[in-house]
């Protein structure tokens, strides 16, 4: 035991410098903490501001529409200068053909308005169209910022579990330094063969490979999350660790669906989008009926004569009346109002899909969180058995007692054992986000 101890003494003696290192490396650039990075995706993505630049498009139709229920109102004016030079009366045997000459300028005004007093529903579905588009366009919106959180919480965590990959590879690196140095000590003591340092080495090489493999690794990683935050990918950020309980959520696959379908903008999306197809088939439909608008108009003229014969002075005229139209038979009117139908018919369907769509991804990720887990929880009691293991052949070949292969095995497995925690946790860390987002709740985070 008293061996055991000093194996163990050493390997942490060894593997405490390299921690200090690691955890005291400067930054390359900027530490965000996980809800900072998220505020910084979705601050102004490129998908983003294009969703919400088809918003600000939709509101401008809804007005668009709703003036439709607002008179219009045309002036117009043609200021004119005449001159005339014709026959007057025709020449005879003894009288010459007379002449008229003059000249006269014209200057008038007119001014019509024409006012919709009833169109049976046409302007009213209109509007309705026009809003719950612009509302579809808004979840549309929301749906592209959940999408940016979503990526920039999966490369963050990703980063994470680079992180942790290294240090777990740079103990694997530091137990097969004090391995070689073990059996570099009994080469000299006589006790074994050459072979055995020669193989200790071959295996720290391996091992410092597969750390240099993991910091190229994490290099990549860190500059795709630097560039999903929308900052300088040759500056990349720094990740603060997440605490222990940041990510903990209830993960029943039935909650999980229902808060879903209340929170999923893509859902939400899907219901406005019914609706404006409901109200377009309103359309449809009412530009088969009669309209009924108002019309007035009135003129005022001036006219001075400057040369000749002619009438001047001011003239006004002044109309008005009611207008009524009818498209008593228009086949294309029946047919769009066909196609309009057809379209609410296909809306329906595809909320339905969207509602199955958005539960499915909610439950297929509250089963995954719950897997991970259970994961997480057999991983880490494996890890702490191959620990214990290691321990005891590392004592044991120390002594004299066991070979070098069943260190190598022990080694072997003891690092196969702590990759697999690193990757349960990324994993469950991972599902974890997924929820967040497949009930809606990573927005917020942000809030």
């Amino acid at each position: 035991m008293t061996r055991i101890r000093t194996a163990s003494a050493l390997a942490l003696a060894l593997l405490a410098p390299a921690l200090a290192r690691a955890q005291e490396a400067p930054p390359a650039g900027r530490t965000v903490t996980f809800v900072e990075a998220l505020r910084l995706a979705v601050r102004q993505p490129p998908a983003v501001r294009a969703a919400l630049s088809r918003v600000a498009t939709a509101t401008a139709q809804i007005e668009q529409a709703r003036a439709a229920w607002l008179p219009t109102i045309g002036v117009s004016s043609s200021p004119s200068i005449s001159f005339s030079d014709r026959p007057f009366l025709p020449a005879t045997e003894t009288v010459a053909a007379q002449r008229v000459q003059g000249s006269s300028i014209n200057v008038d005004a007119s001014a019509a308005v024409r006012w919709n007093l009833f169109d049976f529903g046409r302007t009213s579905a209109n509007v309705r169209a026009a809003e719950r588009s612009r509302d579809a366009l808004r979840e549309d919106a929301r749906a592209a910022s959940l999408q940016a959180l979503s990526t920039a919480a999966t490369q963050y965590l990703t980063v994470l579990g680079d992180l942790e990959a290294i240090e777990t590879t740079r103990v694997t690196v530091t137990q097969r330094e004090a391995r070689l140095r073990i059996a570099q000590g009994r080469v000299e003591a006589g006790a074994t063969g050459p072979n055995d340092a020669v193989r200790a080495q071959v295996d720290l090489d391996a091992g410092r490979l597969d750390l240099t493999v993991a910091e190229a690794r994490l290099d990549s990683d860190r500059a795709a999350l630097t560039a999903a935050l929308g900052l300088d990918p040759t500056a990349p950020v720094q990740v603060a660790r997440l605490p222990d309980n940041a990510l903990e959520l209830d993960d029943d696959p039935t909650a999980a669906a229902r808060e879903a379908v209340i929170a999923r903008p893509e859902f939400a999306a899907a219901r406005h989008r019914v609706a404006q197809a409901e109200a377009q088939a309103d359309l449809a439909h009412a530009n088969r009926r009669p309209a009924l608008t108002a019309n007035a108009s009135a003129t005022v003229g001036y006219n001075e004569v400057l040369a000749g014969r002619g009438l001047g002075g001011v003239s006004e005229t002044v109309t008005g009346g009611l207008g009524f139209s009818w498209q008593v038979f228009d086949r294309s009117l029946g047919a769009a109002a066909e196609v309009a139908d057809t379209a609410v018919e296909t809306a329906r369907d595809n909320l339905l899909a969207q509602s199955l769509s958005v539960r499915t991804a909610a439950v297929q990720a509250a089963v995954s969180s719950r897997s991970a887990r259970a994961q997480v929880a057999q991983s880490e009691r494996l890890a702490a058995g191959t620990a214990a293991n290691l321990e005891l052949a590392t004592g044991r070949y120390q002594g004299g007692a066991a070979p070098l292969l069943e260190v190598v095995d022990a080694q072997a497995a003891d690092a196969s054992a702590r990759i697999a925690v690193v990757r349960a946790r990324l994993n469950l860390a991972l599902s974890r986000a997924q929820l967040l987002a497949a009930t809606g709740r990573l927005e917020r985070l942000v809030e």
